[in-house]
């Protein structure tokens, strides 16, 4: 019995002995986070804007490399048909 109510005070005495010893974020280190927070933010509409920026790009990349095709494809036409004029 009085084993038990050792055990019993011992673990009461941890338990109070840890939730007595949790450590609250000061004013400074919430001030920290939320500067963090915001940077995050940030970057996060930077790379937005940078991933539409690379879409835009490609897109026009894409519309440049048929634009070459087809003037190559006339080009191939017109040296074809001056061939056949010699």
């Amino acid at each position: 019995m009085t084993k038990k109510i050792i055990s019993l005070f011992l673990v009461f005495s941890f338990v109070i002995s840890v939730v007595g010893c949790t450590k609250y974020a000061k004013q400074e280190e919430i001030q920290q986070l939320n500067n963090l927070k915001a940077e995050v933010e940030q970057l996060e509409k930077e790379i937005k804007a940078k991933e539409q920026e690379k879409a835009s790009l490609q897109n026009e990349l894409s519309q440049k490399d048929q634009k070459l095709k087809e003037l190559q494809a006339e080009k191939e036409k017109v040296q074809q048909r001056l061939q056949q004029q010699k």
